[in-house]
């Protein structure tokens, strides 16, 4: 009986969009709704550099190409109840593979013509944080705390990646911390 509620609850918000309720960004700083709208995902590399150049004070957040290898190796289970096993794909293995899934798509969505609407997609995204100096100089020398670095780098990853204001990232007990060491990140927030 719970799932056919649930049934008919999605079946009501696929026909009546207009009436879902927008979700928000849960801080008490921004009560305003997030605006879902699609995204290319191609262009998340140049936001993140003009993000970097914008935001990172010290210059230490640099992109990082993620290059798999060649050789790849494959962990699964044949059926729900059997051992796992293990087998090594090679470039054609992996063509054979990558295009047996095409396959399955192009079927189960009859070349397109019916919709995935409760697919995700998972995109990686990498980036180096570095110091110019070791931590324990940076912490000894400098007198400045790494971790508020590590910090504002994450936070404008996330924000840029997430499409959100760092303090709907933050937990509201956080923010006014994370506003003194890192001004920046609010100001342009303010700004939008």
């Amino acid at each position: 009986a719970q799932q056919q509620q649930q049934q008919q609850q999605q079946k009501q918000q696929q026909q009546h969009p207009e009436q879902q309720p927008q979700s928000s960004s849960g801080t008490a700083t921004d009560p305003k709704p997030v605006e879902l709208r699609p995204r290319d995902f191609t262009e998340v590399p140049k936001e993140l550099d003009a993000c970097f150049e914008m935001l990172d004070e010290d210059g230490a957040l640099r992109p990082t190409i993620i290059t798999p290898g060649n050789v790849w190796t494959m962990r699964r289970k044949k059926q729900l109840l059997a051992d796992f096993t293990t087998s090594t794909w090679r470039e054609a293995d992996q063509k054979r593979e990558r295009n047996a899934a095409f396959d399955l798509l192009d079927a189960l969505t009859k070349s397109g013509a019916l919709s995935l609407d409760h697919a995700s997609l998972h995109v990686l995204v990498a980036a180096t944080h570095t110091f110019d100096k070791s931590v324990t100089e940076t912490v000894v020398r400098d007198s400045v705390n790494p971790i508020d670095k590590v910090e504002r780098s994450m936070l404008i990853m996330a924000s840029t990646v997430q499409e959100l204001p760092p303090a709907a990232l933050l937990n509201p007990a956080l923010i006014e911390r994370v506003k003194g060491v890192s001004p920046k990140l609010f100001a342009l927030e303010n700004a939008r």
